[in-house]
């Protein structure tokens, strides 16, 4: 029978009393390590299950006390948690597209696709009204090569069509993108 198990089964002041005394070492890992959104009481909650399981599982005749045998447990469990979280960033990271990596894969469709994404109706009014202002806040030369761009031409085809140097085209587009996701995330 497990030393524990009056404190498993009976008083979840007795569990609580105990569980106390080992909030340093939790507080310990909280220093050392960093998970995402977690809180000091976040922290102490997974300790709570983690100290609970382990006076589970504890057994005497390993020679070890419940301090170590916690410990041990608790620290593995916060580094399967960081594992898990930067499995999820990295899921995360490789399925992102960048801005401008979308305007120039689906040129003017992007736009249309704002506006029938599903999702909270006030943030797609919100994101049209902004895209209103674009006109506005663009130069005539900058609003032509943004705008002969999203109807598929190339730079250099902008370049000759208004018969301009390259470079000249390009640092009208990238003003543009850049104008662009400014009104969008302001």
């Amino acid at each position: 029978m497990n030393k524990y198990e009056v404190v498993l089964k009976g008083d979840p002041l007795a569990f609580d009393r105990l569980y106390r005394k080992y909030h340093p070492v939790v507080y310990k890992f909280q220093k050392k390590y960093y998970l995402k959104d977690f809180d000091r009481e976040d922290w102490l909650q997974e300790g709570r299950i983690i100290f609970h399981r382990s006076l589970e599982k504890y057994e005497e005749v390993h020679n070890v006390s419940i301090g170590k045998f916690f410990r041990s447990n608790f620290e593995n469990h916060i580094r399967s948690l960081i594992r898990k979280q930067c499995a999820l960033k990295r899921t995360i990271d490789t399925q992102s597209i960048s801005l401008d990596q979308k305007i120039e894969n689906q040129g003017e469709a992007f736009f249309d696709y704002i506006g029938t994404e599903d999702g909270d109706a006030l943030e797609q009014m919100i994101i049209r009204e902004k895209l209103e202002q674009l006109p506005i806040v663009l130069s005539p030369f900058e609003r032509t090569t943004f705008e002969e761009y999203m109807s598929g031409k190339e730079l250099e085809e902008i370049a000759k069509a208004t018969d301009s140097r390259e470079v000249t085209v390009r640092s009208a587009y990238d003003r543009a993108k850049k104008k662009l996701k400014a009104i969008i995330y302001d």
